[in-house]
């Protein structure tokens, strides 16, 4: 029987939920869904000039979805967008998020989550 509380598991199984539909989500976007993104945020004057780097378009998802959450741009979209927007947001702060404890973990030794 394993020694885990029911809030622990709860929190575990959400990390891992939003972890693996978050990366299916930014794979899509970087490939695919990042043209429904770039007719509202993009600078240029033709949206459709934007880079099809995918290294670029990985940048542009960062920056759209931090932007349209923390409020530095945000122009009129549909709620479908505003949702994925925000669940793009929450989802990429938790991979960094993780990112940053395993590299405490690994380099320092140091867990905050223990």
């Amino acid at each position: 029987m394993s020694e885990a509380s029911l809030l622990e598991r709860i929190i575990v199984l959400s990390w891992v939920f939003l972890a693996v539909t978050g990366g299916f989500n930014g794979m899509y976007i970087c490939f695919h869904g990042i043209g429904r993104f770039d007719r509202y945020f993009s600078k240029l004057n033709d949206f459709k000039q934007e880079s099809y780097s995918p290294f670029d378009r990985f940048c542009r998802m960062h920056r759209y979805s931090f932007q349209y959450v923390f409020g530095s741009n945000r122009p009129e979209i549909s709620l479908s967008l505003k949702i994925w927007l925000i669940y793009t947001c929450i989802s990429l702060i938790l991979f960094w998020l993780s990112m940053i404890i395993g590299q405490l973990n690994l380099h320092f030794g140091f867990n905050p989550l223990e």
